[in-house]
């Protein structure tokens, strides 16, 4: 489900400004009817493109559109928020899962459900920003003489942010923030290749395991000028298999992680051994993590698959989703054609149908543990 799994070498470059969704895939992608839709742009006043099918004109939405309505939904209370922001962490250490794949396109969701997300590139690798179009090798000046906007390079990552050390250029959040889709959709932090320099960084720094958290809570609050995050509802981390310093901490920041695993015995062993991680960590910092574990690569009617994901629930009783992602060629597909699997409208049942099933789950996992019954 993650590229490196299909062979993709790298992201076609695709002009997000100019793609035009159908009024059927749009209201799906907010989960509204598709009257709904026409009911919010007629008492917004909302201007939509009218594209050609054939000879006949119809509404072709944008995705800066999209987002934007599911804004207006929010302000206008048609879509609950949490009640307090959150952080979450999507990590195994394990390879494989669809980690990158789960950030990416759950962040992508959390927009399209109202909530203002950040989503943060935590991995040297790059994946989620490439992506969500960018790339993490070529300079802007590189990327224009092969015809693509130089916007779509890297100038920074979390560690010019942080300024925790002198390893990197301290620079200000709209030097860094890129927004793929527009104002009002996900926006990133992005990552390239010197985000490796930065497990140095946090090692040599005080207090080394608590510098996101510390980051995390100074940039919400609007105590620091130069980053401000007050107003993100949710911020999401994708990280690298490895346990390096940037994953520890993200993990001790984040109030959940999500944890992608395949139907395998190996998969199972990261999982234990990071919930024994975080037993350690909750005896060590006074806090963990909720885990949500979601099971990958599931195959129907396979006994020995439905036999792990038995027995991944009976581990992890009440911290697994119901809903699986299926082993399905969509998610490469969708990358061939430069967009996220989320905005993908050739998304079939057992791909963009799984995704926001466990999105729903998650975002209703999250309700009941913030919002605990009276």
């Amino acid at each position: 489900m993650e590229n490196a799994e299909f062979g993709l070498e790298q992201y076609p470059y695709t002009n997000f400004d100019e793609l035009r969704l159908a009024p059927k895939f749009a209201a799906e992608c907010l989960g509204v009817s598709q009257q709904t839709l026409v009911l919010l742009e007629k008492e917004h006043d909302l201007q939509i493109d009218r594209v050609l099918r054939g000879t006949v004109p119809v509404r072709g939405y944008s995705l800066d559109d999209i987002f934007r309505i599911a804004a207006i939904r929010r302000d206008s209370g048609h879509i609950k928020g949490f009640p307090r922001p959150i952080t979450i962490s999507t990590y195994v250490q394990k390879g494989g899962t669809a980690k990158t794949t789960s950030s990416c396109n759950l962040g992508i969701m959390f927009s399209l459900a109202g909530f203002k997300t950040l989503i943060i590139d935590n991995d040297q690798q790059a994946d989620v920003s490439s992506m969500m179009g960018y790339d993490p090798d070529l300079t802007a000046e590189e990327l224009v003489d092969l015809g693509i906007p130089g916007d779509r390079a890297v100038t920074g990552h979390i560690g010019n942010l942080m300024r925790v050390g002198n390893m990197y250029q301290p620079m200000e959040l709209s030097e860094v923030i890129r927004k793929p889709f527009g104002e009002f959709g996900p926006h990133l932090i992005p990552a390239e290749d010197s985000l490796d320099d930065m497990d140095i960084v946090l090692r040599n720094a005080n207090g080394s395991d608590f510098r996101y958290s510390i980051f995390f809570e100074q940039a919400r609050s609007g105590k620091l000028p130069h980053c401000d995050f007050s107003k993100y509802d949710v911020i999401i981390m994708d990280n690298a298999p490895s346990g390096s310093m940037l994953s520890r901490n993200s993990m001790v920041a984040a109030d959940f992680l999500i944890c992608p695993i395949r139907m395998d015995k190996f998969s199972f062993r990261a999982l234990s051994r990071l919930a024994y991680k975080l037993g350690e960590f909750a005896k060590d910092f006074d806090r963990s993590p909720e885990i949500i574990a979601v099971p990958t690569m599931y195959i129907r009617n396979r006994p020995r698959i439905q036999a792990n994901l038995d027995r991944l629930k009976n581990l992890f009783p009440g911290k697994v989703t119901e809903s699986p992602l299926y082993l399905s060629e969509d998610y490469s597909k969708s990358l061939e054609d430069g967009l996220p699997l989320a905005l993908w409208r050739a998304g079939g049942e057992n791909s963009l149908g799984a995704m926001r099933n466990v999105f729903g789950e998650v975002v209703t996992r999250i309700r009941e543990l913030l919002e605990p019954s009276k």
